[in-house]
């Protein structure tokens, strides 16, 4: 009798966790979540702490994000649930709040279980991680752009992309941190800003910001040309330096809005969460299909550097759910100079292309904020590595795209690149010439913009039909 009261002891003791854990709905997944003790009772706090299955705390209040499939049920579930209306974030989707931030979880898994109702989650806050290692300096070259290395360099043959321009009309925008505004070769390309951390400051990052994370990436994609420093990918394009915000994920969806709204034609972010919510899904699905005038902006995400010891995580594992494994963006994967896949670089199905990225020793120069704030004591990071880095190579290539041809529509773009990406890295393609580490392969900047400047609607079935011919031989 001992001994079995001992077993029931030993399995309640192991599994009441497990069953008592909260947990929310994202992707079509059960996501479950560990409550973190704080100083404050629950009856008394306006906010409760967790942390998810990968190590991430996130924090939640009263607010509740809604998407409805059927607009017919809004009315009797905001009447069921008490729901308070706060502001419409999209067409379909709401922010709301409770009165009791208990019950914020255990109210938004009934709602996202009801009839008509596409997804509901609270309206998490947490903090974003930028996808960048980098390091001290060791010898800087701009090698993504021109590699004289080897006769097979691990270059994006950008002279080749040049030749028909340098992203001249195109408006892009860079959604991270730590903007310098005022960085000699990134100002007369800044037209506009915007913070969404605080919306109430005019420039896009406090005061105290040591993360100048936005600096690099906005040097790599739109860096001005202008006989110092570094050069941009599309040192042409207008470039829109958005603050994110370390908040609210309404937060995120006001800001991709207004990005829609402000007529920008290609997003870049170099950060991920691996913890990614249906409320970003929704949005990027409306960018990528209504946005340029229904034509689709092109959203660009870092895939990840793995994780705390740089080992590359597998995005199709179960409690793994990234910003970047959305249909509706571009997931990018790191190279290193030797065309080599980038020892740190995340991988699985989601993966779409990979673009230079570095490596310890040879990382990617760009743009630092100035003085002795930034990554290095100068104004530029001669070795900024990571996925980070790849995202806005991928960003400027798409940016010269639209500017050779601004006809070309998000679908284009997609089979434009997948065509002239170079199948690198020893690696077996799958009979749709994509790997789980390489993606579709690494971008040809060159040979992209060759194709864009000649794509027309005309030619899009023969050359659809010649993209698979090639892959199948």
């Amino acid at each position: 009798m001992i001994k079995k009261t001992f077993i029931i002891f030993i399995v309640l003791f192991f599994t009441y966790p497990a069953l008592y854990a909260d947990y929310y709905y994202s992707g079509g997944k059960k996501h479950t979540l560990n409550k973190l003790k704080t100083n404050k009772s629950i009856s008394t706090s306006n906010e409760l702490t967790f942390q998810t299955q990968t190590g991430e705390t996130m924090t939640i209040n009263k607010g509740l994000i809604v998407s409805f499939s059927d607009q017919n049920v809004r009315k009797n579930i905001e009447q069921k649930y008490h729901l308070t209306f706060v502001k419409a974030l999209s067409d379909a989707m709401y922010l709301y709040t409770i009165q009791n931030v208990s019950k914020t979880i255990e109210t938004a898994n009934l709602i996202y279980e009801e009839d008509g109702v596409k997804f509901c989650h609270p309206d998490f806050q947490r903090n974003k991680t930028s996808r960048a290692i980098t390091n001290d300096p060791f010898s800087y070259d701009s090698w993504h752009l021109f590699d004289n290395w080897s006769s097979d360099g691990g270059d994006v043959n950008i002279e080749q992309a040049w030749k028909y321009t340098k992203g001249k009309g195109i408006k892009v925008a860079v959604y991270d941190k730590g903007i310098d505004l005022d960085h000699p070769d990134l100002k007369e390309n800044i037209i506009a800003f915007k913070n969404y951390n605080d919306p109430n400051s005019d420039i896009p990052y406090s005061d105290d910001d040591t993360n100048w994370h936005g600096t690099a990436c906005a040097g790599i994609l739109a860096a001005v040309e202008n006989n110092i420093g570094s050069v941009g990918i599309a040192p042409q394009a207008s470039l829109y330096a958005v603050g994110y915000s370390e908040n609210n994920i309404s937060k995120d969806i006001e800001a991709y809005r207004w990005m829609m709204n402000e007529g920008i034609s290609v997003i870049n972010n170099s950060w991920g969460s691996y913890s990614a919510f249906d409320a970003y899904n929704s949005i990027f699905k409306e960018l990528a299909t209504k946005g340029r005038d229904g034509k689709g902006i092109i959203i660009i995400f870092a895939s990840g550097n793995g994780d705390d010891n740089g080992v590359p995580i597998n995005l199709d594992s179960q409690n793994i759910y990234d910003e970047s494994e959305s249909p509706y963006v571009l997931s990018i994967a790191a190279s290193a100079r030797d065309n080599t896949i980038a020892p740190y670089s995340n991988y699985g199905k989601s993966i779409d292309f990979a673009a230079p990225g570095g490596s310890t020793n040879s990382g990617i120069f760009t743009t630092d904020a100035r003085g002795s704030i930034g990554y290095n004591p100068s104004e530029y990071n001669p070795n900024f590595v990571g996925t980070s880095a790849a995202a806005p190579i991928v960003s400027g290539t798409v940016a010269l795209m639209l500017s050779a041809n601004p006809k070309l529509t998000r679908d284009d773009v997609y089979i434009i690149l997948k065509f002239s990406a170079q199948k690198k890295g020893h690696y077996m393609y799958d009979q749709e010439g994509h790997n789980v580490h390489w993606g579709y392969g690494k971008i040809d900047a060159g040979r992209a913009v060759e194709i864009a400047h000649t794509y027309g609607d005309s030619n899009l079935k023969n050359f659809a039909q010649t993209i698979f011919k090639e892959l199948d031989q």
